[in-house]
């Protein structure tokens, strides 16, 4: 218990984000915003593969046994979790585009100022 309280100690200025510039502009906020919640979706994009993978490794595993539609309810409900969690990441790129702001690991998006050609005669 005392390792697992001094690493989070040992982690904790990372966790609060001390060591990083503070925040001067929206494109700014907006970046640490989506850097932070890219961060977090990675995490539970690999939680809900491991947890479908592992369903699906113990549906095969107990081929006959009782528990076989427990463990085909969690391939169910990990399906689910994993569409909803990329849903979440999918509504993030529509607000952040609706709003112009930039994100962490946004490509630049260079519009042609005028994109119909002038008639040369």
């Amino acid at each position: 218990m005392k390792k697992f309280i001094a690493s989070i100690i040992a982690f904790a200025p990372a966790i609060a984000l001390a060591q990083q510039a503070p925040v001067r502009n929206i494109n700014e906020l907006s970046a640490k915003t989506i850097g932070i919640g890219n961060t977090i979706i990675g995490v539970l994009i690999a939680i809900a593969v491991i947890f479908i993978i592992y369903n699906v490794l113990m549906f095969i595993i107990h081929a006959s046994g009782e528990k076989r539609g427990e463990y085909q309810k969690g391939i169910l409900w990990g399906i689910v979790g994993l569409a909803v969690i990329l849903s979440i990441w999918g509504l993030v790129a529509i607000l952040t585009n609706t709003f112009g702001t930039t994100g962490a690991n946004a490509p630049a998006q260079n519009y042609p100022v005028n994109p119909i050609p002038p008639i040369v005669q």
